[in-house]
C-alpha cells in the first residue's frame, strides 16, 4: 500500500537547496572545530616523549638512592614537557573559543538571511481538505485545518517551539514547513554523523 501526503504546496528545488546549504555549512563548521581540537605533530611527539620519560623515571626510582641524580634530571624533563603541553592545550582552547564565537555569529547571519528570503513562503504545506473526514467521540467532524495540523505534527514529531518560530509569516503556520526547518534538519543530521566519525577517528 502506497501512502501519499496530501500536499497543497511543495518546493523541491528550495528544499534541496536548504538541505545542501545546511549540510555544507555544518560540514564546514564541524571540520573546522575538529581540526582545531586535533593535537599537532609537535604535541603528539611531546606526549610520546612524556610517556617515555615517566617510564624511565619509574625504572630509575626502583634503583634506589644510587640513581637519585638521574631520577631528578628525568623529573625536571617531565615537568618541562608537562608545562609545554599545558601551554599547547591552553592555546588550543583559546583558538577554539574564538572560532566558535565567529561561527556563532556567521550562523546567526545565515539563519536571519534565510528567514528573510523565505519569509511567508512555505516549502511544504499540508492540505487539510484532502484528508478523509474524521469524527470525534462526541460526533463532531474534525475541521480541515485541524486535520492538516495533526498530520504535520505526526510527520515532524516532536513539534517543538522552533518549528513554530520558523513558520512565522506563513499563512498556515501550523500545517506548513518553513525553510529554516529544512536547514536545521540538514545541520542536525550531518552533525550527528560527523560526531560519530570523530569518535571513531579519535579511537
Amino acid at each position: 500500500m502506497v501512502l501519499t501526503l496530501p500536499l497543497s504546496a511543495l518546493r523541491p528545488n528550495d528544499i534541496l537547496l536548504m538541505l545542501a546549504l545546511g549540510g555544507g555549512y555544518e560540514i564546514l563548521t564541524c571540520v573546522t572545530q575538529m581540526r582545531t581540537r586535533a593535537p599537532s605533530r609537535n604535541e603528539r611527539t611531546l606526549r610520546s616523549e612524556l610517556h617515555r620519560l615517566r617510564f624511565e623515571t619509574v625504572k630509575k626510582r626502583s634503583l634506589g638512592p644510587s640513581a637519585f641524580v638521574e631520577t631528578a634530571k628525568l623529573e625536571r624533563q617531565i615537568l618541562a614537557n608537562e608545562k609545554e603541553l599545558a601551554s599547547h592545550d591552553s592555546g588550543r582552547s583559546e583558538r577554539l573559543g574564538r572560532i566558535r564565537s565567529v561561527l556563532k555569529k556567521v550562523s546567526t547571519v545565515v539563519q536571519v538571511t534565510i528567514f528573510l528570503v523565505y519569509f511567508g513562503i512555505p516549502l511544504l504545506s499540508i492540505d487539510g481538505t484532502r484528508i478523509p473526514a474524521v469524527h470525534t467521540p462526541g460526533g463532531d467532524i474534525v475541521m480541515a485545518e485541524d486535520a492538516a495540523n495533526a498530520c504535520l505534527r505526526g510527520i515532524c514529531f516532536p513539534f517543538c517551539v522552533w518549528l513554530k518560530l520558523s513558520a512565522v509569516g506563513l499563512a498556515e503556520r501550523a500545517s506548513s514547513v518553513g525553510a529554516l526547518v529544512v536547514f536545521w534538519s540538514a545541520q542536525v543530521t550531518i552533525r550527528m554523523v560527523l560526531e560519530c566519525v570523530e569518535v571513531l577517528w579519535v579511537r
